[in-house]
C-alpha cells in the first residue's frame, strides 16, 4: 500500500493506484455543480465558527486567521473580486447586455501542496470548492499536520440543504512518496486544473508531468518577502515600537516558513534612531515571544552559523537570545537580500533611501511590509515595487494574511470556465 488517504478519522492505506479515488470524484462533479453558491458560503461560515471552539482544531498553528478568512462576508468579497462583482455567475447564466455569461467549474482540480504551513491546503481547497470543482489534494508529508482534524470538524458542519460530510465526498486528500512518478502522472492526467505550491525543484518536476491539452496550470512557486521602515515613520512616529511589534508578529507566525514572512527589513538612515537602537527594539519584542519548541539540528546550525558570521565581521552586528537559538537580529549596511535562515532570524539593513532597494526587487519578491510614513510616500514606493513585479505592499502585521489576489493571481477566477449564451 503506497497511498495514504487522509480522512476525518485519520490516515488509512488506499492501495497503489489513484484510479478509484479519481473515479469517485468524477462521479460527484454533476452534484457539486448543482449546489447553490449561497449554500456553500453558509456551510463554510458554519465551519469558520466551529474551528476556534472545537478542541480538535483550536490549537492548530494559523487557525485564528483561517477561521476569520472562512467567514461568509470575507468569502463573499473574494467571489465578488474574482467574478466580475457577481457570484451569481456560479449558479447559472447572468445577463450581460444582450448576451448571457456563466462561470462553470473546471472539473477536477489536482493540488500539490507545500509542507511549510499546516493550514495551506484549505486556501486552495476552499476557492476550488466555491467554484464547484471536485478536488484531489496531495500533501507534502505523510504526517497530516492537522488536516484530518480540519476535515473532521468540516464533516460535523450542517446547514439547510448541505452537510459537511456531503461536501467531503467532493474531496480526496492523499499522500504518497514524491518519487512515485506514475502516481503524479495519474493526478496530472486526471486534472482539468492543477494548483502547485512548492520550491523550485518541486515546481519543475510537477509542471513537467504530462497533462491534458485543456488543463489550466496555476503555480505558486518559491518567494521571498521583505520589510521597509522609512525615515518619515521613524522621525515622526511617537511609537515606533508599534511598527517593530507588528513586524515581529509577521516574523513569529509560521516561524517565517511562509513565503510572505519578512526575512530582510531595510531601514532608512534617520536622525532619531541608529540601526543598533532599532535592532534593540526588535530584540525586546522578540524576547516577549514564547520559547520555540526544540529545533532540529540543521536549523540550529544555520542560526548559529549566521550569528557567528555577523559577530566576526567588524562592519556587522548581531543581537541574539541568551536561551539558545530562540531569536536572532543581524544588522549591516550591505544592500542585498540576505539568504533566509527563518526561525525568528531577521536581518536589518540600513539604507540611505528606499530607492536603493528597488533594483533588488523582481518576481521572486512576493510581499513588502511597508512602514514609510505619508500615504504619498507609500504610493510612490508601491508604484516602483509593483512595476518591478512585487505582488503585495502591505502594512506590517498583516504580511501573512492570505488574500486575493495572491502572487498576482485571482484563484477562483482561474478555477472556472467562462461560458456564453447568445439567444
Amino acid at each position: 500500500m503506497s497511498i495514504l488517504q487522509i480522512t476525518p478519522e485519520g490516515s488509512r492505506p488506499s492501495g497503489d493506484t489513484l484510479a478509484p479515488l479519481i473515479e469517485s470524484l468524477n462521479r460527484r462533479r454533476s452534484h457539486m455543480a448543482e449546489i447553490p453558491v449561497d449554500r456553500l458560503l453558509a456551510l463554510l461560515d458554519e465551519f469558520s465558527g466551529r474551528l476556534l471552539r472545537d478542541e480538535r482544531t483550536r490549537s492548530l498553528e494559523g487557525i485564528m486567521f483561517l477561521a476569520a478568512w472562512l467567514r461568509r462576508n470575507n468569502l463573499q468579497r473574494l467571489l465578488e473580486l474574482n467574478l466580475n462583482g457577481n457570484p451569481a455567475y456560479l449558479d447559472g447564466f447572468v445577463s450581460a447586455g444582450r448576451d448571457y455569461l456563466a462561470a462553470k467549474p473546471q472539473g477536477l482540480v489536482a493540488m500539490w501542496m507545500a509542507g511549510n504551513v499546516p493550514t495551506l491546503p484549505m486556501y486552495s481547497l476552499v476557492p476550488a470548492l466555491l467554484a464547484k470543482n471536485v478536488c484531489l489534494v496531495k500533501l507534502a508529508y505523510p504526517e497530516t499536520g492537522g488536516m484530518d482534524r480540519l476535515l473532521a470538524v468540516l464533516a460535523d458542519c450542517r446547514v439547510e440543504g448541505l452537510s459537511g460530510s456531503e461536501l467531503l465526498e467532493a474531496i480526496a486528500v492523499v499522500w504518497f512518496d514524491y518519487h512515485r512518478t506514475e502516481l503524479n502522472e495519474q493526478m496530472s492526467l486526471a486534472a482539468d486544473a492543477k494548483i502547485v505550491w512548492g520550491g523550485r525543484s518541486a515546481i519543475e518536476a510537477i509542471t513537467a508531468l504530462p497533462r491534458r491539452e485543456h488543463c489550466t496550470e496555476i503555480v505558486f512557486g518559491p518567494k521571498y518577502s521583505i520589510g521597509v521602515i522609512g525615515r518619515e515613520r521613524l522621525e515622526q512616529d511617537a511609537d515606533p515600537d508599534g511598527v517593530v511589534a507588528a513586524f515581529v508578529q509577521d516574523i513569529a507566525i509560521f516561524d517565517q516558513r511562509a513565503c510572505s514572512a519578512p526575512q530582510t527589513i531595510f531601514v532608512e538612515r534617520n536622525e532619531r534612531y541608529s540601526l543598533n537602537e532599532i535592532g534593540e527594539m526588535f530584540a525586546r519584542e522578540l524576547a516577549k515571544l514564547p520559547a520555540k519548541p526544540a529545533l532540529d539540528a540543521y536549523t540550529t546550525m544555520q542560526i548559529l552559523s549566521a550569528r557567528a558570521e555577523w559577530a566576526l565581521d567588524e562592519s556587522r552586528d548581531v543581537i541574539a537570545s541568551d536561551d539558545g537559538a530562540n531569536w536572532t537580529v543581524c544588522m549591516d549596511r550591505d544592500v542585498v537580500l540576505k539568504e533566509a535562515v527563518q526561525s525568528r532570524t531577521i536581518f536589518l539593513t540600513e539604507v540611505e533611501s528606499w530607492w536603493e532597494i528597488i533594483p533588488l526587487l523582481g518576481p521572486k519578491v512576493q510581499t513588502v511590509g511597508i512602514a514609510l510614513g505619508r500615504l504619498e510616500t507609500s504610493q510612490k514606493f508601491a508604484e516602483a515595487a509593483t512595476a518591478a513585479c512585487v505582488a503585495r505592499c502591505v502594512r506590517p502585521g498583516i504580511m501573512n494574511n492570505y488574500e486575493s489576489p495572491w502572487d498576482g493571481k485571482l484563484l477562483v477566477g482561474q478555477l472556472v470556465r467562462w461560458v456564453t449564451l447568445k439567444p
